[in-house]
């Protein structure tokens, strides 16, 4: 079946509002029987201790921010690989990174947006997009023999640092 292009953007819209909103209820319900069983457990083994939670946990907070923070890092990630293949300074064939910029940055947004409103959370996003790119160049060419793969494409800034790093480690024995 075929779209015109307001049909097909508006179905990819809702489709992923949909999927947005299955994954936040997913979160919240995970959340709400896990933390009573984990409480009930480490009562017994280590009394006061506090559970840690995955990245998740903070959409529900600034959703909006959530939001932006996507949005803002996905077009400067896609300018960055554009720019630099313009200019013939891309060595490899970069994708943008749709997991790594709705996992590592657009949370970090929520977290600007909260310390610094909402310019926080559009330049620490735009920042972060273009550090990731340059980040993930850096450590296609260190992983191109065992998880360059991977790295395209779900790769974030922290396999690409631990990449390099772990590369100019090794290189040093």
């Amino acid at each position: 079946m075929q779209y015109d292009l307001i049909s097909f953007s508006l179905i990819a819209g809702l489709n992923f509002g949909a999927g947005i909103t299955i994954l936040l209820t997913g979160v919240r319900m995970m959340l709400g029987e896990i933390i009573p069983a984990f409480k009930g457990i480490s009562e017994k083994v280590i009394p006061n201790a506090v559970p840690a939670l995955d990245i998740p946990m903070i959409f529900p907070y600034a959703p909006n921010a959530l939001l932006i923070g996507f949005v803002i890092s996905m077009v400067t990630s896609i300018l960055t690989i554009v720019v630099m293949a313009s200019t013939g300074t891309m060595i490899y064939a970069v994708i943008p990174l749709t997991v790594a910029c709705f996992f590592d940055v657009a949370p970090g947004a929520v977290f600007a947006n909260k310390e610094g409103g909402r310019a926080a959370a559009i330049v620490s996003s735009a920042v972060s997009g273009v550090v990731m790119i340059l980040l993930v160049m850096f450590s296609i060419g260190v992983t191109l023999e065992t998880a360059a793969g991977f790295n395209q494409l779900y790769g974030g800034n922290d396999f690409s640092v631990f990449s390099g790093v772990s590369s100019v480690i090794s290189n040093l024995f």
